[in-house]
């Protein structure tokens, strides 16, 4: 049998392997650009020696408009006050991360933290430097693995002349630096909420804002919703 090899037809198989062959890496790049995530969990603290507060919080979180889960995870932390304005703490996390196939990827991380806090009049002003590095498994100090670094600065606003209910407004931006690659600032997230304590209970958090991300072309928006419960001892 004798194959017809005319250019139309050779173009033809062509552009069908070009298109065939491109297909599954278009699918590989699909981003989503606006969802709505739910960020619920649990943290108790402990403080001890006056001056330092050992937490353990427990965290779960769902995406694409709160139907599907997309991690939770699990945080231990020290925090020590050097005085009544600044403050020192790092943690460490562990990360499940569901992926599109079901599966569960594992992620690590630590943190080291700056705070101040001070007061002008009925206000709190608040600020975080936090420096972190994650990775894919448990090892976190191996050079050569992949890894994902933030610096990030977070300010945050309160208003203190209620007696229980503490509205508060932040904002934080993300400064991103990965493997053989440039930093640059990558997203930033602004929350607006209200703390309620309650005496003996403890105190719940419920805030709502947005992720965004910096770019010029489709930039990702995801809204948070946070509902988060804190027990001191």
């Amino acid at each position: 049998m004798r194959i017809h090899r005319d250019p139309l037809s050779l173009c033809a198989i062509a552009i069908l392997l070009v298109f065939g062959w491109n297909t599954p890496v278009q699918a590989q790049e699909y981003k989503v650009v606006r969802d709505l995530h739910l960020w619920t969990g649990v943290e108790i603290e402990k403080e001890f020696a006056k001056d330092w507060i050992l937490f353990v919080a427990e965290e779960v979180r769902f995406k694409h408009d709160i139907s599907r889960l997309n991690n939770h995870l699990t945080e231990v932390g020290l925090r020590y006050r050097i005085n009544k304005n600044f403050a020192l703490e790092g943690h460490y996390r562990i990360t499940w991360d569901q992926k599109k196939d079901g599966s569960f990827e594992t992620l690590t991380r630590y943190a080291l933290d700056l705070r101040y806090k001070g007061k002008v009049d009925f206000l709190t002003l608040m600020y975080r430097l936090r420096y972190q590095k994650e990775v894919s498994g448990w090892n976190l100090v191996d050079p050569d693995l992949p890894f994902e670094k933030y610096v990030r600065h977070r300010f945050t606003l309160r208003y203190n002349d209620f007696n229980h209910i503490k509205p508060y407004l932040s904002g934080e931006v993300f400064q991103l630096f990965e493997s053989n690659q440039a930093s640059r600032f990558h997203y930033i997230r602004v929350l607006g909420g209200i703390r309620y304590r309650i005496p003996r209970i403890g105190e719940f958090n419920v805030a709502y804002g947005f992720n965004r991300e910096f770019v010029s072309t489709n930039p990702a928006m995801i809204y948070v919703l946070k509902v988060n419960y804190t027990y001191t001892f």
